[in-house]
Order: structure tokens, then C-alpha cells, then sequence
């Protein structure tokens, strides 16, 4: 490497588009937690509502996943488009 690095979007080479999908995906993720936590659900039950696996609940609450995955396991937590679009936008 042998240069100067000032961020991480430059060490790892992402375009701002690439930056902005990131950050989306990781407010949706957090959202998800909240709106579960506000429920009192746990990620097992809310595994159960969505089909899938605690562990993918927990990658999903991380951001790990695609923004049409996020919204949609927002959604099927009794989220409304607008909170879904509040948390895009930051």
C-alpha cells in the first residue's frame, strides 16, 4: 500500500453511491432491531414470523442483507412504507 488512507469509503475503494447503499442498508438494520425490541419480540420469534433462522435475524439487524430483504422484514413487522422510507433517509 505504502499511501496515505483518510477513510474507510477510499481504503476500500467504494464510490458514494456504494457509501449511501451501505448506510441504508445499516438504518434499515437498526430499525428492524428497534421495531422488534418495541414489540419485545425475540430475534428467535421474529425468525419464526419472517421464515428464517435467529442467525439471520441478527445479520438482517446488522445491515447484512440487500435493502429489498430489509425493507420487506420491516415491513412484516407491522412497519408502514413511511417508516421503511424515514429510515432510508436517515
Amino acid at each position: 500500500m505504502g499511501g496515505k488512507v483518510t477513510s474507510v469509503e477510499e481504503w476500500l475503494d467504494l464510490t458514494p453511491e456504494e457509501v449511501a447503499v451501505l448506510d441504508m442498508t445499516i438504518r434499515l438494520g437498526e430499525e428492524l432491531k428497534a421495531r422488534r425490541r418495541q414489540k419485545r419480540l425475540s430475534q428467535e420469534r421474529v425468525a419464526m414470523i419472517l421464515n428464517t433462522s435467529q442467525g439471520r435475524v441478527s445479520k438482517l439487524e446488522k445491515g447484512q442483507a440487500t435493502l429489498d430483504q430489509l425493507a420487506r422484514s420491516l415491513l412484516a413487522l407491522g412497519g408502514s412504507t413511511k417508516e421503511v422510507a424515514r429510515a432510508i433517509a436517515g
